[in-house]
């Protein structure tokens, strides 16, 4: 279509003084001609970034620093729309040097010990960058080997083979002194393989693809800007289907990531209005983790009042994360990759396997790729209903708790076995409960069905969906502070045992 096709082409009139009107054509703009073209044009080119970073800003999930490394990113594949692979690859590389842990406690600790390893300098971020080098050259030898199969056994099970070298290292790091140089270096390399372990696992699995990306491509996944904690969004597998190749389908992907972020902003001042400043602010309602230890010492409010803060968390809950997962696509977007939400409408879902696909989509993405398929693939082929059974079990529940101890590998050397493990028994009590629920929602529960009528198939599933989740959210914590003694008083005070 040319340029005088779109201004010939009729679009729908808008009213300035019609929201409803506005509304429909702010999210139709992604499929407007004249919207399309306009996004092309360096002047839309530079509005829809200068608005991206403008609604990440005002979400504060990013600090300060990242988002400049952000703004710097999404200036250079701006300019350079062609070269979006190198530029991802040297700013995702420069992201990783500069902050490889994603973890203050590994931080702190890095920090501590490097002038005692004093390898080469005693500038610790020196040697985090020094270290980061050698790390990414070991990455390239370990895609080489996929391509190449050097190491036959490794290339065929690199991840579980990353574990076994995670679990060793960490192993170590419980058995010997800390102020050993053994420990030391041990915990080092635990330490990096910990925060990128699941980033690896994609690469390494997209890089034995019979059309697998080039190695540049796949080092900017190791640590992309966009990541903004230990979960990965997928891999550069995954990505490649996405990637919009021609000026259109960019115009396009970016008015999506565009839309998609003022949602974002939308979503969290939501939240911050609604319950920081209103809900928790002005009715002085206290935050949820403060009722369940009000509660656990006795000094509580009635059962209907623990239900009520327990939805209150719920609810903002579910708006902060949206928006949290809203802004990462749509920066992902705005790069030139056209991936689905994050997060779809989870408090539409009539069942309880519905409700964990839609509310955190990546994350049970990865569970699926990482646990369920591999299993899937293995096991009870003979049994549908027990294979899909055990695999939703190593995925949910086996999966779910081990990403969580992965990620947080570090620590067990740091604060001892017993200790840290204590961290996750609410946790794994929350696993075990949601593995039981999506299992029985695959294979037990009845699909609501429009002829049922409005209530049993509008109402009453979601009812029992937000309830199920909402309960959920007492034990869906791995950090601790709360103790799980707590928790399980607070849990059974709901239904008025304790």
């Amino acid at each position: 279509m040319t340029a005088i096709d779109a201004g010939l082409r009729p679009q729908p009139s808008t009213s300035l003084y019609n929201p409803l009107a506005l509304r429909r054509l702010w999210l139709g703009m992604d499929r407007n001609d004249r919207a399309i073209a306009w996004a092309q044009s360096w002047f839309g080119i530079a509005v829809i970034h200068a608005g991206l970073v403008l609604c990440l800003a005002a979400i504060p999930y990013i600090s300060n620093k990242h988002l400049a490394l952000i703004t710097i990113t999404l200036a250079m594949t701006a300019v350079l729309p062609k070269r979006r692979g190198i530029v991802l690859a040297v700013m995702g590389g420069a992201y990783f040097l500069l902050r490889p842990f994603r973890n203050s406690t590994n931080d702190d600790h890095f920090f501590g010990i490097w002038s005692d390893i004093g390898f080469v300098t005693t500038n610790a971020f020196a040697g985090t960058a020094l270290f980061g080098v050698a790390f990414i050259a070991i990455l390239l030898l370990l895609i080489q080997n996929q391509r190449r199969k050097f190491v036959p056994v490794v290339a065929d099970r690199p991840v579980l083979s990353l574990f076994i070298l995670l679990v060793t290292l960490t192993g170590i790091t419980l058995v010997t002194p800390h102020d050993s140089a053994v420990f030391q270096s041990a915990w080092v390399i635990v330490a990096y393989l910990a925060s990128t372990f699941f980033f690896i696992g994609y690469i390494l699995i997209a890089a034995r693809q019979k059309k697998a990306p080039s190695n540049t491509t796949l080092l900017g996944f190791v640590r992309p800007v966009w990541a903004n904690s230990v979960v990965p969004i997928k891999g550069p597998g995954y990505f490649a289907k996405f990637e919009a190749r021609t000026p259109e389908d960019l115009a396009v992907t970016r008015l999506k990531g565009l839309k998609l972020a003022v949602w974002a902003a939308i979503l969290f001042w939501s939240a911050e209005l609604i319950f920081a400043h209103g809900v928790k602010g002005q009715l002085g309602f206290p935050g949820f983790d403060a009722v369940i230890l009000a509660t656990a010492a006795g000094e509580g409010g009635s059962t209907g009042f623990n239900w009520l803060a327990l939805f209150v968390h719920f609810l903002e809950k579910v708006l902060l994360v949206g928006a949290s997962i809203h802004a990462l696509v749509a920066l992902i977007r705005v790069i030139g990759f056209g991936i689905p939400r994050g997060m779809v409408s989870p408090l539409a879902s009539r069942t309880i396997s519905e409700y964990w696909g839609r509310y955190l989509f990546y994350f049970k993405e990865l569970l699926s790729d990482f646990f369920f398929f591999p299993t899937f693939q293995r096991c009870f082929k003979n049994y549908p209903r027990l294979r899909i059974a055990f695999a939703t079990f190593m995925a949910a529940f086996v999966g779910n708790v081990l990403f969580d101890m992965i990620s947080d590998a570090g620590t067990f050397g740091l604060n001892g076995f017993g200790d840290t493990i204590a961290k996750y028994y609410s946790y794994t009590l929350y696993a075990g409960l949601l593995t039981i629920g999506i299992i029985w929602s695959q294979i037990w529960q009845s699909k609501p069905r429009a002829e049922d009528g409005f209530f049993r198939y509008q109402v009453w599933p979601r009812v029992i969906v937000i309830g199920f989740f909402a309960v959920l959210q007492v034990f869906d914590d791995s950090s601790g502070i709360v103790p799980f003694e707590d928790r399980l008083v607070f849990f059974l005070s709901l239904f008025g045992v304790a």
